[in-house]
């Protein structure tokens, strides 16, 4: 998620792939998608809510809290979750069943955070999540990406981002994927097992891809990131694409979507993959939509 009251963006670049995403639902600035236990969630930042997408395109209210401004939910502890309240800059603790838990609001050098942003599990019940920083262009990078233990000790991994983004996990390799997002690029660091960066490089670097280096949309980035065996797929706000890379980070295949301000991407059970975002960021409650799109629509060649 992005600042709102940023301007629309105009005249979205096309040297893209151009696929026919089936519309699945209909949200409030959808972020955060989230595949877990067979149910697609997304957290609906313009409405304070985290919801179910059910079949047939029905959203059903999972959770919710008046000033959260949610932007991702994340698989937390034995059976619950955590979510990323980035206007209340907190990440708050959920139950199974949708109750209100523990809130986590100081970072470990006992200053507030900032706007959680994105998050991800760590596979040991645990979470990485990015605290976004300022999203200005002529701002010192303040950006942070923070682990949140299920027993609630939280601690800083990378900092001095220009506006963390975008994070995943891959536990099999300890490796942490961020989205630096007014660099334009994502970082893949290497984790010890004391949450310790032992490596690091720029994995993708918008510049220096075909279908990205053009953009009309100053603030325009790399946001939400997904996993899959050998993939990794990045949404790149405010210009409605969504770009599936090896995890070399060779790029494979470029995407549009309809919504310019998308910033989440999940793959399902199935291999679906599913994008969300803001058709506009300047009005109340932002309509967005979430899209699908099959195995053979995102595997095709640019």
């Amino acid at each position: 998620m992005k600042a709102c009251g940023v301007a629309f963006a105009l005249g979205l670049l096309a040297t893209a792939a151009h696929a026919d995403p089936a519309v699945i639902a209909s949200a409030a600035y959808p972020e955060g998608l989230l595949w877990h236990g067979g149910k697609l969630y997304v957290t609906e930042m313009g409405a304070d809510r985290v919801s179910i997408i059910e079949d047939g395109g029905n959203t059903r209210q999972f959770w919710e809290m008046p000033g959260c401004g949610p932007t991702q939910i994340v698989p937390f502890g034995p059976t619950g979750f955590i979510v990323d309240c980035h206007l209340g800059r907190a990440m708050v603790e959920v139950t199974a069943n949708g109750t209100t838990g523990r809130r986590f609001a100081t970072a470990p050098n006992g200053t507030p955070l900032q706007d959680p942003n994105a998050g991800t599990s760590d596979g040991q019940g645990g979470a990485y999540f990015s605290d976004a920083g300022i999203f200005d262009l002529s701002a010192p990078p303040t950006g942070r990406v923070y682990h949140l233990s299920a027993m609630g000790v939280m601690t800083e991994v990378v900092g001095n981002i220009r506006y963390a983004n975008g994070v995943n996990f891959d536990p099999a390799t300890r490796t942490l994927y961020v989205s630096e997002h007014l660099a334009r690029r994502v970082h893949a660091l290497t984790l010890d097992s004391r949450e310790h960066v032992t490596s690091r490089k720029v994995l993708i670097d918008f510049a220096q891809v075909p279908t990205a280096r053009d953009y009309s949309y100053p603030l325009a980035g790399p946001d939400g990131i997904a996993l899959r065996q050998g993939l990794i797929a990045v949404a790149e706000y405010g210009e409605g694409r969504v770009h599936v890379f090896d995890r070399d980070g060779k790029h494979r295949n470029t995407l549009k979507v309809s919504m310019p301000f998308v910033d989440t991407v999940v793959w399902d059970g199935a291999g679906n993959l599913i994008a969300g975002g803001a058709f506009q960021n300047t009005r109340p409650p932002f309509e967005g939509a979430v899209v699908k799109f099959t195995p053979a629509e995102w595997e095709k060649g640019p």
